[in-house]
């Protein structure tokens, strides 16, 4: 009996530990999923931004530029 009670807590341990192993899994996919989001949402803005200037350039006129000694 005493057998039966030392593979019951061996399991009920391995149990604890995984499912703080799980918990942390999570919170780390949870973590980078966030990341991940940040950075496809920079990425957007980005492609934006060389989509835009690499379109037509506004037509500037000279005089409305200062010199570069300005």
């Amino acid at each position: 009996m005493a057998d039966l009670e030392k593979r019951a807590t061996d399991l009920e341990m391995s149990v604890a530990h995984l499912q703080h192993d799980l918990e942390t899994l999570e919170k780390a996919v949870l973590d980078n999923t966030e990341k991940l989001d940040q950075v496809l949402t920079a990425l957007r803005r980005l492609t934006e931004k060389v989509s835009t200037a690499s379109e037509s350039p506004e037509q500037r006129s000279l005089e409305d530029e200062k010199p570069p000694h300005y």
